[in-house]
């Protein structure tokens, strides 16, 4: 059994889409061999230090570079918002990305709180409400996404902080 990836859209020549934490243990490099076989080209990480220790994804990184993925962490806490400036940056490359034809996927630890918020920052990047971003992602997971008002209400003043800069 392979990796459960979730495609929610394509995006100029690439593609987003989200997951749960890769499968950590024995057959780890089969996870991430999966994942690449899938058709992505990187991968953004969302877990916290102490997560990724105590989930056993310390060699994320190398193994995304083995199977010719990029690695980006971006550490938010559980439940948690993300940090401005850096949030900002990272939503603006993974777009720039994706357009440009990289395929690429996001992960918490479930997929669904702080992945559905980066994924639908992406997708309001793209000229999607925040409502038609959370509906494409709750969608593509199979789940309701974010995990908390506060996430969705992120989501919405990011979509105002971009308006504000065009």
């Amino acid at each position: 059994m392979g990796p459960h990836i979730y495609k929610v859209a394509n995006i100029g020549q690439g593609c987003l889409a989200v997951m749960a934490k890769p499968v950590a243990g024995e057959w780890i490099d089969d996870e991430f061999s999966g994942i690449a076989r899938y058709g992505m080209s990187g991968m953004v990480s969302l877990l916290e230090r102490h997560e990724i220790r105590e989930l056993g994804l310390t060699d994320a990184p190398a193994l995304c570079a083995a199977h010719g993925m990029t690695f980006t962490a971006f550490p938010i806490a559980d439940r948690g918002l993300p940090a401005a400036p850096g949030v900002f940056a990272l939503v603006h490359d993974i777009a720039r990305r994706i357009e440009q034809g990289a395929h690429i996927v996001i992960h918490c630890r479930a997929g669904i709180g702080r992945t559905g918020l980066l994924a639908a920052a992406v997708l309001v990047r793209h000229g999607r409400t925040p409502e038609e971003a959370f509906k494409l992602v709750s969608a593509a997971r199979g789940v309701q996404v974010p995990d908390t008002q506060e996430q969705y209400d992120w989501v919405v003043q990011h979509r105002k902080r971009l308006q504000l800069v065009e």
